[in-house]
């Protein structure tokens, strides 16, 4: 979804170092997207304490992080070095714009996804184990990706404009408002309206398991200390401890899962921070266009939101998830330590 203005020359409120400064910053993010999300998928596949169905759908969210860094990254750093002018013809702009609406389109897609995922772990646990199976995971997994697909696709079709593929420009812009609002509000809005209301519910459902945990911390022990002489009272304690036993690996389930629930808020939230702007941007842009371009703004303003709002925020996006589940997750983290030192080990013979 790659957008500019088409009323003056490409390039020309861009100085070279700004230029030359923005195409660095794309190389840095496309190598810590790289690294940092084939760890996620390395760690999935090499770790079976890793491979729930969960997990599977981080690893999901860190493969449309990977396709950015392989297949729309690249042209990003060959548009900002070429003064953001377009010279690779009509059909790579479209391939362009085609990734792009993929990846961010399966990529909340797939955050609406954990979200509902997260609250049924949390209400309904064992009805959950029971019927999340991987294979239904996968199922899921691939719905998400066909949805994507079908939105995505509609960018290769006619334009429903008059104005079309501005490519002769030159650069790189599907300028159909109808297209961008309807791709908009299907990969974006929709998906995040689920994500909130799933989210809201987690919420919910989280404090009052958390409410939980607590009570039974603070009553916990109180009949392991009870000694009786009969044996229907040696019985009843052995059921006790038993119950106990049971009460302590459920309430040691619950804190796993708030846990992980905490790290995939902080995703989730990091998500909607580095995207939202570009796609509220991204719909003002085609229904008033004076309202960015000829507004009250000057020019500097207008580089300015354009660069951190709709080039650094989006690409910072995909290499953040690493950093976020190796600083909040520690089976991540172990894993992660595991596979560098492996590496480390490997390099070192």
């Amino acid at each position: 979804m790659n957008g500019s203005d088409s009323s003056e020359p490409c390039g020309s409120h861009y100085t070279p170092w700004s230029l030359i400064a923005q195409a660095g910053f794309v190389v840095v993010i496309l190598f810590l997207d790289l690294f940092g999300n084939l760890l996620v998928c390395v760690a999935i596949y090499r770790y079976r304490r890793l491979r729930s169905v969960t997990n599977y759908l981080i690893g999901s969210l860190a493969v449309s992080d990977l396709l950015v860094a392989c297949l729309s990254m690249p042209f990003r750093i060959y548009h900002t070095l070429h003064l953001m002018c377009w010279d690779l013809g009509l059909s790579v702009c479209k391939f362009w714009i085609f990734v792009d609406a993929l990846c961010s389109g399966a990529s909340i897609c797939n955050l609406s996804l954990i979200a509902i995922d997260r609250y049924l772990v949390l209400s309904c646990p064992f009805s959950y184990r029971e019927k999340m199976r991987k294979p239904r995971g996968f199922i899921a997994i691939l719905a998400v990706w066909l949805y994507a697909f079908v939105i995505a696709s509609l960018s290769l079709t006619e334009p429903w404009s008059p104005d079309g593929f501005n490519a002769s420009f030159p650069a790189c812009a599907k300028m159909d408002k109808y297209y961008y609002a309807f791709a908009i509000t299907m990969s974006f809005f929709l998906p995040l309206v689920v994500l909130i209301i799933a989210y809201s519910m987690v919420f919910k459902v989280a404090r009052k398991q958390a409410c939980l945990v607590r009570r039974a911390n603070d009553s916990q022990g109180h009949l392991e200390y009870r000694t009786e002489t009969s044996v229907v009272s040696s019985f009843r304690e052995t059921q006790t401890r038993e119950n106990t036993r049971k009460k302590r690996r459920r309430r040691k389930s619950i804190v796993r899962e708030l846990k992980a629930t905490k790290t995939l808020s902080i995703v989730i939230g990091t998500f909607i921070a580095c995207w939202a702007p570009f796609f509220i941007i991204m719909f003002i842009v085609q229904f008033c266009h004076d309202c960015v371009y000829n507004s009250w703004l000057t020019k500097e303003a207008q580089m300015t939101i354009g660069t951190v709002f709709v080039y650094v925020l989006p690409l910072l996006n995909s290499a953040a998830n690493p950093i976020i589940y190796s600083k909040f997750n520690a089976d991540f983290r172990l894993a992660f330590k595991d596979i560098l030192m492996s590496m480390f080990r490997l390099h070192r013979i």
